[in-house]
């Protein structure tokens, strides 16, 4: 695959088969995401994946905190307009997913990410040092070479809400701090919640061209 084409057809995937996901086809997603940029290579990712038993007990776990707390989805509120309207659109067509699965909307996405959306692998993404940054270029890297690979994802923000049991859970050291949660498996063909996109802005509304003129 083509780097533009892995970086156009990529899409986050929130629906997952059960197909058990092998240790060394990880290992090489991980092989290719290592190679992300990093500031002064400081290359201060670290990664626990989980699976399997381990998995389901932190899901249980997780499925639990967000009954329990029930996080809110009014952020939108708090975006300037133009930010606002891409957040109304992307939750109407989310809306119209959960409807068809007959699920509301907290349930599929909400309590979907606080489940990793059932994908057979959950990726904790945590960094040592002051230096978070460079845990964006890894994830991205790393959601670009599943792409290719042939597997799905998704980027879950919710689920740092409930981080202390990540952490509690998978062993991860008091030292690091947590800052991204990836579920990893094989998308579902036969579920739309696999295929949906967002949109994209065009280029000329993020775009300031200075200096082509002259």
């Amino acid at each position: 695959m083509q780097t533009l084409d892995a970086i156009k057809g990529r899409t986050s995937i929130r629906a997952f088969l059960p197909t058990p996901i092998p240790q060394e086809t990880i290992a090489q997603l991980l092989d290719a995401a290592r190679w992300a940029p990093s500031g002064s290579n400081r290359q201060n990712w670290r990664v626990t994946v989980a699976t399997g038993a381990p998995l389901q007990r932190l899901v249980e776990r997780m499925d639990e905190r967000v009954r329990r707390h029930q996080p809110d989805m009014s952020n939108a509120a708090k975006e300037k307009p133009e930010v606002r309207q891409g957040l109304q659109t992307l939750r109407a067509g989310l809306t119209e997913l959960a409807e068809a699965q007959g699920k509301s909307l907290w349930e599929f996405i909400v309590r979907g990410s606080y489940r990793f959306f059932d994908a057979p692998v959950m990726l904790a993404v945590s960094h040592r040092g002051q230096n978070a940054a460079n845990v964006a270029t890894f994830v991205t890297t790393m959601l670009l070479a599943a792409h290719d690979m042939g597997l799905g994802t998704i980027w879950l923000g919710y689920p740092l809400g409930a981080s202390d049991l990540i952490v509690e859970e998978l062993g991860i050291p008091e030292d690091e701090k947590v800052r991204a949660i990836v579920a990893l498996g094989y998308p579902d063909p036969g579920s739309p919640a696999a295929t949906f996109r967002s949109s994209r802005d065009e280029v000329e509304t993020c775009t300031r061209w200075v200096g082509f003129e002259e």
